[in-house]
């Protein structure tokens, strides 16, 4: 199984998300742009893991998660990152809950992600993935990109435990397990 433990866009952010971006995806059809239903943001991909190991995943997240509460996450701009491909994301407003969370949950797990472990985690929205283009097509994109509205905010109380199944279509995500972030009390 190929496993990732992500936060959920509400269904409603999904919706604006779409919306907002559906001229960019008609101007750049050939992009692999990523299904609304599989909008998410990665706190931390595991990769392959064997079935009979799910169920001390499942303890290990609520053990690392276990007091952290909820937050909320601010949309803040569309913009890309450039290694091998390019990937078109919607990046947030900077939350010291979101990094304590995501640092908690690498310690938590460390020996099954090797390649990711040295870097520092920016939490992004992936909308779409390309062949990296021509100096010039990189600062239309990044022009457009930097008009394209975005002003949304979502509160984030629980943190899900994916299986990423791959399809010809691109990939499934299941979700397996979904822990909740406890309030503090006072």
């Amino acid at each position: 199984m190929r496993l990732f433990i992500g936060i959920e866009i509400p269904e409603k952010i999904k919706k604006k998300i779409s919306k907002e971006i559906e001229k960019l995806k008609k101007r750049y059809p050939t992009f692999r742009w990523v299904r609304p239903e599989n909008y998410h943001i990665t706190l931390l991909f595991l990769g392959e893991v064997k079935e009979d190991k799910v169920e001390k995943i499942k303890k290990r997240l609520e053990r690392a998660i276990f007091e952290s509460s909820p937050f909320y996450l601010f949309s803040y701009s569309y913009s890309l990152f450039i290694n091998h491909r390019i990937v078109l994301h919607i990046t947030f407003r900077r939350e010291k809950e979101i990094e304590i969370l995501a640092e908690r949950i690498k310690k938590e797990f460390r020996e099954f992600n090797f390649k990711t472990n040295h870097k520092k985690f920016v939490p992004h929205l992936t909308i779409a993935r390309a062949k990296i283009p021509s100096k010039q097509q990189y600062f239309v994109l990044k022009k457009l990109l930097s008009k394209i509205p975005t002003d949304f905010y979502f509160k984030v109380d629980k943190v899900v435990l994916y299986e990423s199944i791959l399809a010809k279509k691109g990939p499934i995500y299941k979700k397996i397990a979904v822990t909740l972030l406890q309030p503090k009390e006072e």
